[in-house]
């Protein structure tokens, strides 16, 4: 079970529904817009999408992944406190531009509801249109946008399935999907306006997620004083539990380490690959037929650099050369098959596969291969059926 911030579950907490209690009032300088209209979930997200945030928060050891969502013109970002906890410097970007920009202090924190509000050095931003939770009711349609797993802009849709008490304070239940790096997401009614922000999840139970209603956030935005996120309180080891995008455990080893000791895996799997036969189909006017022989991988090296990118801060290279060997054209399949193992022709071939890395997890962005007679590397389509192209290909 991920949680967060010492709010879920204590022992004692009857999983029964509650008939909902005051949350905090609303700042009373505090102006949100709102709608009547109901609007599907396509149209909330186009309307939001320069609205919310990747998040990656840095420290010395350790970097977290996260969502979160401006809720005032002036760069004022809400996410989960447990995100920025612990680190010193928080990268934000707005998924699809290339501008990566910076939070270094908090103007509003409140550990215990798991929330906090960052001053992001940019200029002016479109807020969100925050609703009323305290009028929402169970049975009603949500939306979620986030950034599951680095997932950019994420969309997925749900109902506010409970709303429950703990302590005499509100979480709300619902059903829409989250994973990590969910954590800090808006979760909007159909009307456009965001009535929660996404804090955390059971794993053992499917779709049990929860999140903060938003009125516990207005009398933060009233807040002027400002904190340096290194400085911000730690919460006692009981309240620290995190939920969807930080999993609990110790802290994470440098990320570069990680990155290279991704990689090193990934290049001994290369290395260890054996070679494959196919049957391929020749090109020309008759349908013939030739027997592919490919050899195990060898020259296979790595690289690790890092990259532009907020959710896979590394980039990973592997290259390796393979022997390729083909028999003369055969007129069916059954004669290409079996084919002597002398081959027509014989060439070796360089190949180099990218990978985006996250921590320890590793994805393969792109393939190419090293063009002798231009001197070139040229982007690869399709596979080779070796083993080497699965390698981080889920």
């Amino acid at each position: 079970m991920r949680l967060l911030a010492g709010l879920i579950f204590t022992p004692s907490l009857a999983w029964a529904q509650q008939p909902a209690k005051p949350t905090p009032p609303a700042a009373s300088a505090l102006a949100d817009r709102t709608s009547t209209t109901v609007k599907p979930p396509s149209q909330i997200l186009d309307e939001n999408r320069s609205s919310i945030a990747v998040i990656v928060a840095g420290g010395n050891t350790s970097f977290k992944l996260g969502t979160g969502f401006f809720v005032r013109s002036t760069g004022l970002l809400l996410t989960n406190f447990h995100v920025v906890e612990g680190t010193e410097l928080v990268g934000v970007r707005i998924p699809g531009t290339n501008e990566v920009l910076w939070a270094k202090k908090a103007t509003g924190f409140d550990p215990d509801n798991d929330l906090v509000l960052l001053e992001v050095e940019t200029g002016e931003t479109r807020p969100v249109s925050l609703g009323d939770s305290d009028k929402a009711r169970v049975g009603e349609e949500i939306v979620v946008v986030g950034n599951p797993e680095g997932l950019e802009q994420t969309i997925s849709n749900g109902l506010l399935s409970g709303i429950r008490e703990l302590d005499g304070r509100r979480l709300f239940q619902i059903s829409a999907p989250i994973s990590e790096g969910s954590s800090g997401s808006p979760v909007f009614n159909n009307r456009g306006e965001v009535i929660a922000v996404v804090v955390s999840s059971i794993e053992s139970g499917q779709n049990l997620n929860f999140a903060i209603p938003i009125n516990y956030v207005k009398p933060l935005l009233s807040r002027t004083a400002e904190e340096e996120i290194s400085a911000l309180p730690k919460r006692t080891r009981g309240d620290t539990q995190t939920g969807n995008g930080n999993r609990p455990g110790p802290p994470a080893a440098d990320p570069a380490n990680l990155a290279v000791q991704a990689m090193s895996k990934i290049a001994d799997q290369i290395r260890g690959c054996d070679g494959s036969s196919t049957i391929i189909k020749t090109k020309g006017k008759m349908p013939h037929y030739a027997h592919l022989h490919l050899d195990p991988p060898t020259n296979v090296w790595f690289d690790v650099k890092p990259s532009d990118s907020l959710v896979a801060p590394f980039e990973g290279i592997v290259e390796f050369s393979v022997q390729f060997a083909g028999s003369r054209d055969m007129k069916t399949e059954a004669e290409a098959a079996s084919a002597p193992d002398y081959p027509k022709a014989s060439k070796t071939i360089w190949f180099r596969n990218s990978y985006r890395i996250n921590g320890s997890s590793v994805q393969l962005d792109y393939q190419s291969y090293f063009d002798s007679q231009q001197q070139d590397w040229h982007s690869r389509q399709g596979n080779t059926n070796g083993c080497w192209d699965r390698i981080g290909n889920q």
